[in-house]
């Protein structure tokens, strides 16, 4: 995991205790967590310094843009940082989540926002911010010191460690799951920060990542999980008048050709395209390929993002859905990801489920009653 230097802005005499509820949560997800002196300057000092290379910085504020466009104009040595806003200060506007995702944030009155993105920043929500300082830094919410421990936790990709609520997770996880159960294959449903996303899946032609050969790809130790020899690998598309064809010479090769046909019914050949290709990694969903391998990345790199994938050693030249994402603690962005043809299942039909249990357990209690019978004779 990572080494993280955890800062805290001066607020209100709670700020010791806050910082300490933060790194209980950083620890117990297993990384080393050295804390910095109570104030504003410890951690802007820290940032530049050399000390700062390869490590995760997090400094916990009240609210405001000075420090997050200090750390994304500057010439930081952090590797990423994450800015914690204290919902547990109650202040007005900023006290929930919803405040957080919806209520525009200004620069202070005193004028002591001067850096180049200051200006830019000014009256976005804190989502808005993250989009423009992604590369560099995001700002995560949480309305207790314990819920914003755990949420800068879940952004850095780890899991919080707590137990607590555990089972409740668990049903809500299982309820989801049952009423997404009609849409299955239709529809994507993936956790990212503290929000769950229930979304139509995406075109893959969407994908705004790639992933390379000899771009961004370590070629050492790619594992890639053969494909079932009945999946499709000829898909013909006709459109109008005109069709147009997606194949997968190398399975063709190995498989014999295995081709369906659909017709388009879209106005536009862009959108003729976009379509052949979502019905293309549709086909493939019951494949069982996947893809592991590590690469060159940053925090654009999140689970249910669709990416271009152009591998011809192992003969990958498509859209593959990003399934898992984890990163290494070194002074570079190393990204270790799972891909798969199309977003996965989401779970169980609940009643299916029931007539398993009901089956099994008529089973158990029939061969009790056969050996209790061949005990007696």
């Amino acid at each position: 995991m990572a080494t993280v230097i955890l800062g805290c802005d001066r607020n209100n005499g709670n700020d010791s205790a806050c910082q300490n509820a933060v790194a209980k949560a950083l620890e117990k997800a297993g990384n080393t967590v050295e804390k910095l002196g109570i104030g504003p300057n410890q951690f802007a000092s820290y940032s530049y310094s050399s000390k700062a290379k390869g490590k995760i910085g997090v400094f916990l504020i009240a609210s405001g843009i000075t420090a997050i466009a200090d750390l994304y104009d500057g010439n930081t040595n952090f590797k990423y940082a994450y800015f914690g806003i204290r919902g547990d200060l109650k202040q007005p506007r900023l006290s929930t989540m919803d405040e957080f995702n919806k209520s525009p944030i200004h620069k202070d009155k005193h004028g002591d926002c001067i850096s180049k993105s200051c200006d830019s920043l000014n009256g976005k929500t804190y989502p808005q911010m993250n989009e423009v300082t992604k590369s560099k830094c995001i700002a995560v919410f949480g309305e207790t010191c314990e819920q914003l421990g755990e949420n800068i936790v879940k952004a850095m990709g780890g899991e919080t460690g707590s137990s607590s609520g555990s089972s409740s997770a668990s049903s809500i996880k299982k309820a989801i799951q049952e009423v997404l159960y009609g849409w299955n294959g239709d529809v994507e449903c993936y956790l990212r920060d503290d929000t769950i996303y229930i979304n139509k899946i995406r075109d893959p032609t969407s994908a705004k990542l790639q992933l390379i050969e000899d771009v961004n790809v370590f070629m050492e130790g790619i594992s890639i999980t053969d494909i079932d020899p009945n999946t499709p690998n000829k898909l013909v598309v006709k459109w109008h008048n005109n069709k147009f064809i997606i194949k997968d010479d190398a399975r063709i090769k190995r498989f014999g050709e295995v081709s369906k046909t659909i017709t388009s019914s879209n106005k536009t050949e862009k959108d003729a395209v976009a379509f052949a290709y979502h019905e293309w990694n549709k086909l493939l969903k019951d494949s069982g390929r996947q893809l592991e391998c590590k690469i060159d990345g940053g925090p654009e790199w999140r689970i249910g993002e669709w990416v271009r994938v152009y591998i011809p050693s192992f003969h990958l030249n498509g859209y593959m859905y990003l399934t898992k994402v984890n990163h290494d603690d070194n002074l570079d962005w190393k990204v270790n990801v799972t891909l798969e043809d199309w977003p996965p299942d989401l779970g169980t039909k609940p009643a299916e489920k029931a007539k398993e249990t009901d089956d099994s357990t008529s089973s158990e209690s029939s061969e009790s009653t056969s050996d209790s019978e061949s005990d007696g004779s």
